[in-house]
């Protein structure tokens, strides 16, 4: 009997078509968890991209924590290539009229030239001293706050060359060139720093004896009160002087034409001499301010759009709670208000319509800020109050929770020790004069700094968490461990590392079931296709009878 090779040849029965149909029946759970693994991918991605909604309201949340985004500023001036203008602080709005009569310079000398750059000069000592000179009184008054440096020139570095290069490597407050004004080179020393007080004087220690002439070391020296030629070797480019200039009348002397100290929070740039009064006005940044807010309306009904879609009847994560509790989350927080004073968003423009959507009513808020500038600040910032003047809220964290701390100081801040001190009774973190909320209280992460030689009862400071800080954490919440969009990750891949796992185990069994099928159809195939050759075998022998 001829051996059967492949499944049905023997028979004439559709074998693989056979086990093609069955297999198909075997495979349908595996279908059914390949469905729903997909599921689940589409699950997680909708859940990635709420994730990132958040992540960008978050980042717009943040920028309403910051002081200087809620109460941007900006410096107008009348002429700002002679004078501008930059604010920092609230305290620094308002109208000033600016006159200069006088640019901050630094001080210019050059030495007495010699034929080029590589001619030996002398050896010695340089002794670079910063102060000012008064030249009605002829006396040179040494800056306190500068030590005078002294560069000592050897073989190697007296030439005219070599003395620049050991000066400018010394950093004594100057810089020193070479010139060649085409009679010869000469040293130009400058002072780094403009301003009266950021002169100087060069005295020399001459190896030749002599350290005032104009021969060998000391033909470098430049004391100011000295004579020309006896200690006096060089001629002055330029003297030092301090910017002169008055805001609103009042007279103002600077070393520097860049002054932050004058106004509170706010920086002038001094570029020339007036000759009528610049005008500047210092005031709140409407645009910015306004940039900011919608920005912060876009990333809440982007994500609040997201959240909602996702309720929809055939959503993908329709049948979830999760978005349904995010959006009330969310719609709660901002719906509350800052209870230390009774305000919150609607005071300021910012409201919800019947369907949920955040919208900004600027003419609303430009009311709110005229009548109350920190009303901003009130709403979305942490803040904080004090019954003691002396003690001076820094800030605090997430983990500070609100309410109001009794402060105590039981070894002041001298100017140079650590203050020590308890927050409502529990010891605080001492740093300098600054106190801190001990780690796993309630006031973990409250700073505050304490006035020099306070100590004793210093009242109480009250802490309250803004919409936007207590917004942001809530949003960190959510993907920390145990957060909603954490945990409902986390299970959905928990889910599916499960499937794989049960797909890999159905893989197996249909193998082992494919081969039983084929072992089983090859056997009644051969069964048959004998049955067959018996069947004609026994026709062919009643046919031969019948003859």
């Amino acid at each position: 009997m001829p051996s059967i090779s492949s499944a049905g040849i023997g028979s004439g029965l559709d074998i693989e078509g056979i086990i093609s149909s069955l297999m198909a029946a075997e495979r349908l759970p595996l279908n059914k968890v390949s469905t729903e693994r997909t599921a689940i991918n589409t699950k997680i991605s909708i859940y990635g991209i709420i994730k990132n909604s958040f992540a960008d309201l978050k980042t717009a949340t943040d920028k309403l924590t910051n002081l200087s985004n809620l109460n941007p500023l900006k410096a107008t001036s009348t002429d700002d290539k002679v004078v501008s203008a930059t604010a920092s602080s609230a305290n620094a709005k308002g109208s000033y009229s600016i006159e200069v009569s006088q640019l901050a310079k630094a001080q210019s000398v050059a030495t007495l030239g010699v034929a080029t750059a590589d001619t030996v000069v002398g050896t010695g000592s340089l002794t670079i001293t910063l102060g000012s000179y008064d030249s009605n009184t002829n006396t040179f008054t040494d800056n306190a706050d500068k030590t005078p440096v002294t560069i000592n020139i050897g073989a190697g570095q007296q030439t005219l060359e070599g003395v620049r290069q050991a000066i400018n490597e010394a950093n004594a407050g100057v810089n020193a060139s070479i010139v060649n004004d085409g009679a010869g080179s000469r040293l130009v020393l400058t002072s780094k720093d403009t301003g009266a007080v950021n002169g100087f004087k060069l005295e020399v220690a001459d190896d030749d004896g002599n350290n005032t002439n104009v021969a060998g070391l000391s033909r470098l020296a430049y004391d100011p009160t000295a004579l020309a030629g006896s200690g006096k070797n060089a001629d002055t480019l330029q003297a030092a002087q301090n910017a002169n200039f008055t805001i609103n009348n009042l007279p103002v002397s600077k070393a520097s034409n860049t002054v932050s100290d004058a106004v509170e929070g706010l920086t002038l740039n001094l570029k020339a001499v007036t000759t009528t009064p610049i005008n500047l006005e210092v005031g709140l940044d409407d645009a910015a301010l306004k940039t900011t807010l919608d920005g912060f309306v876009t990333a809440y009904n982007k994500i609040r759009g997201n959240l909602k879609d996702q309720q929809q009847k055939d959503a993908t994560l329709s049948k979830e709670t999760t978005p349904s509790s995010l959006e009330r989350g969310l719609r709660n927080i901002l719906r509350e208000q800052v209870a230390q004073y009774g305000i919150g968003l609607s005071d300021i423009g910012l409201s919800f319509d019947k369907d949920g959507v955040l919208s900004l009513n600027k003419s609303k808020l430009d009311t709110a800020v005229a009548a109350d500038p920190a009303i901003l600040e009130k709403v979305f910032s942490n803040t904080a109050t004090t019954t003691d003047a002396r003690v001076k809220f820094l800030g605090a964290t997430s983990k500070t929770l609100e309410g109001t701390y009794a402060i105590n100081v039981s070894n002041a801040y001298n100017g140079s020790n650590t203050i020590a001190g308890t927050i409502n009774g529990v010891a605080a973190t001492g740093v300098s004069s600054t106190l801190s909320g001990a780690a796993g209280d309630a006031s973990e992460g409250l700073q505050f700094s304490v006035a020099q030689d306070a100590s004793g009862n210093m009242g109480s400071i009250t802490f309250s968490k803004g919409l936007a800080e207590r917004l942001s954490d809530w949003i960190n919440t959510l993907s920390d461990e145990g957060g909603a969009l954490a945990s409902r990750t986390d299970g959905l891949n928990s889910r599916k590392l499960r499937l794989n796992d049960q797909e890999d185990r159905l893989n197996l069994r249909l193998e082992q079931v494919e081969k039983r099928y084929r072992a089983q159809f090859s056997a009644l195939d051969s069964m048959l296709a004998s049955m067959q050759q018996t069947s004609s075998y026994l026709s062919q022998q009643l046919a031969a009878l019948s003859r």
